[in-house]
Parts: structure tokens; C-alpha cells; sequence
């Protein structure tokens, strides 16, 4: 079985469309964690991948899509497809390892080049699953079901009150452990906090600051959280200095969790020999796609630490990522994330199930987010190819 065809399309969903004109879209979907702001979120973005084989199987991948997905579909398009295609479909790490060194020889170690690769490598998966006619948590060695899952974001609310009610709200829903997002001072922090703390009762509750603080207030927002009884306090300084993290974490009572701006498995170990984290948190379409995730559940292994990978991503990502789930080692949870997102919940022929209150790994054949193609057109970036 070759590749014969692997090709990207770009695609978006902004919300000034959702909402019928960017000053209609509300503060909370615009601003909803600390790095949106200065430069709030425009929408939603990603690069789809489709891989075809010679005897006709196709399957779907995904690139990590913020800021913007046109240069993974470039990378995909212009420079990995023509050095793949026509390659025996086997091992898709190995397919694309030629890529990835050739990738770091040039610098590219993070963003749209390991993105693009991400993005290829779970279509590949997803083709060999399909073409063995299996799903693809079976064919990485486990069995379709349901894994462990929270929800997000919780995300910035101008009071207490909206925070308890979007806490609350997903109670209702039948989720069971939550993410709310900080990083606005420890003060202002500390009375969403108890807000949500009280709309979740004793289920588990999560913080992300998506990098919003210095060392010293992340150390001091850490200090007082024993006695709200957080599960972890997610990214509290920006990536690519593992020591600070690791001092964060020298004064916390609380884990420390990171890892979704990270792209190679490197990287991963960098934070592991700081000392930096108690779990690590890749996305399935940065990290090296089902390859680099189940490299890193063998990596959390090791060194007795738990995985809970990222949940932002459209269909396809989410789908192959509660599959790896099923089968890669050291799985704690994953991120049910719930920002408004058609390219998550429209455009898969049938989006991944939420069964009491866990994401479910389909039986369908490979990772079942395939996208409806019909759909898919709806949010070409480049149409008018």
C-alpha cells in the first residue's frame, strides 16, 4: 500500500461570522484566557490533512490551528507531500523522520513545520487503521471506549456569579471535573476560584493561566490554592524556560501542568530533567501527531508521571486523541474543551461522544472524526482554490 495523494486545506470559522459582526461577539469568547488579551481570539483555525492511498483508503489529520492555519497547509502542500508520496504506508514516524531532521536542521523545531508533521502523521494513522478495518485505539493496542475527561474553559467572567453560573452549567451537562482559566492577579484569581469551587462542589477543579504570570506572582497565586483543592495549576509562566517553571514548582502545594506549546519530544524531556512538572499536556496536532502523543505517554511512564493531553482542536484532533488515549501509557485525563468551535462540533460526520461525562473513542473504523466534506467547504480558507 503507497501514498499517493496527501494534501492540506486550510480552514477557519470566525466568530465576527458566528456572530453576525465582530462587535456582536461576546467579551468572554473573544478574551477568555490571558493570552487573548492583547490580541483576542478572531475564531477558530485549522489545517485539515487527507492522506489517499494507491488502493484507495483515505485518511484525516489535523494541524494545530492558532494563530493562523496557512502556513502548515504551505508546509504540507509544498514541502512534505512531494517528499513522501509515493512511500510504502508503514510506520508513520518513520515515513516523515527524514522530514523531522531536516526540519531541526533548518531551526524549525516548533510551530507550523511540527504542526505540519503532526498533521500528517495522524492522517497516516487514521489510513492505516481504516485500510486494516479497525479502530484505531485497536490498532495502537487498546480497545475503543471511554477515557477520563474535564471540561473548559471556565473562562474570564467580569463577576463571581457568571463564573458559578458557567461552572454550574456544566455540571448540568453531566461533566465531572472542570478547568477554570486565571492569570488576571492573584486577588481577582483567587474569587473565581471560590466561585467555582462552590459550583462544582468536590469535583475535581483545574486552573490554567496560559502563561500570564511572572515567576514570583505564580508563586504566590500557588500558595493559596492547598485550601480551595486544586487538582493542578496548568502553564502559570510563558514556555522555553524550563527553571522557572521548575521554581514555581519547588513552591507549590499544588502539581504543576504543562506542555501544550511544546512540540518534539525533547522538548518533554528538557521538562522533565528541570524538575518542571508533575503532568504533561501535549496536543496531539503539535506534539508529533498519535506517534509523538504515544511518545509521550512511554516518556510519563518512565518517569512516573501522568499525561493529559491538551483538547483544543476540530474534529479529527479530538477524535485521535481520545483513541491514543485508550492505549497510550500514563493517560490521566483529557480536555473536553467547549469554546464555541463548528469546526469541532458541525463539520465531523459524527462528533465524538459525551457519555456521563466522558469522551468516547468511537468503534468505528480509525479514529472516526472524519470531516464531511460537504461541510468542510463551508470553512475553506482558500475557496477560491
Amino acid at each position: 500500500m503507497k501514498l499517493t495523494r496527501l494534501t492540506a486545506v486550510p480552514l477557519q470559522a470566525t466568530f465576527a461570522d458566528i456572530y453576525g459582526g465582530a462587535d456582536k461577539v461576546p467579551a468572554h469568547i473573544r478574551t477568555p484566557a490571558a493570552h487573548f488579551l492583547n490580541i483576542p481570539r478572531l475564531g477558530q483555525f485549522l489545517t485539515m490533512v487527507i492522506a489517499e492511498s494507491d488502493d484507495g483508503v483515505v485518511g484525516y489529520g489535523e494541524c494545530f490551528g492558532l494563530p493562523h492555519p496557512l502556513a502548515a497547509a504551505s508546509l504540507v502542500n509544498h514541502v512534505v507531500a512531494p517528499a513522501v508520496l509515493g512511500m510504502e504506508i508503514t510506520d508513520p514516524a518513520e515515513m516523515t523522520r527524514a522530514l523531522h531532521d531536516y526540519f531541526f536542521a533548518m531551526g524549525h523545531t516548533r510551530g507550523p513545520a511540527m504542526e505540519a508533521l503532526s498533521g500528517v502523521d495522524i492522517a497516516l494513522w487514521d489510513l492505516k487503521a481504516r485500510a486494516a478495518g479497525l479502530p484505531l485505539a485497536t490498532l495502537l493496542g487498546g480497545t475503543p471506549g471511554p477515557v477520563a475527561t474535564y471540561v473548559s474553559p471556565i473562562p474570564f467572567r467580569a463577576t463571581a456569579d457568571e463564573t458559578f453560573a458557567d461552572a454550574k452549567a456544566y455540571v448540568e451537562q453531566g461533566y465531572v471535573a472542570f478547568k477554570l482559566k486565571v492569570g488576571r492577579g492573584v486577588k481577582t484569581d483567587l474569587t473565581h476560584i471560590e466561585a467555582a469551587r462552590a459550583a462544582v462542589g468536590s469535583m475535581p477543579l483545574y486552573l490554567d493561566a496560559n502563561c500570564g504570570y511572572d515567576v514570583a506572582t505564580a508563586i504566590a497565586l500557588a500558595k493559596e490554592l492547598k485550601q480551595h483543592d486544586i487538582g493542578w495549576l496548568e502553564e502559570p509562566v510563558p514556555p522555553d524556560a524550563p527553571e522557572a517553571l521548575a521554581e514555581v514548582r519547588r513552591h507549590s502545594p499544588v502539581p504543576i501542568a504543562a506542555g501544550e506549546n511544546e512540540f518534539a519530544i525533547g522538548a518533554y524531556r528538557q521538562l522533565l530533567a528541570a524538575d518542571a512538572v508533575d503532568i504533561l499536556q501535549c496536543n496531539i496536532g503539535r506534539c508529533g501527531g498519535v506517534s509523538g502523543m504515544m511518545a509521550v505517554g512511554e516518556l510519563c511512564a518512565e518517569r512516573g508521571l501522568t499525561m493529559a493531553p491538551h483538547g483544543v482542536g476540530g474534529c479529527a484532533n479530538v477524535a485521535a486523541s481520545v483513541h491514543v488515549g485508550r492505549a497510550a501509557k500514563g493517560f490521566h485525563s483529557y480536555e473536553a474543551n467547549r469554546l464555541l468551535n463548528p469546526l469541532r462540533d458541525q463539520m465531523g460526520i459524527e462528533p465524538t461522544a459525551l457519555v456521563e461525562g466522558s469522551l468516547v473513542a468511537s468503534d468505528r473504523v480509525g479514529h472516526g472524526g472524519e470531516p464531511d466534506m460537504q461541510k468542510l467547504q463551508r470553512y475553506r480558507l482558500d475557496a477560491a482554490a
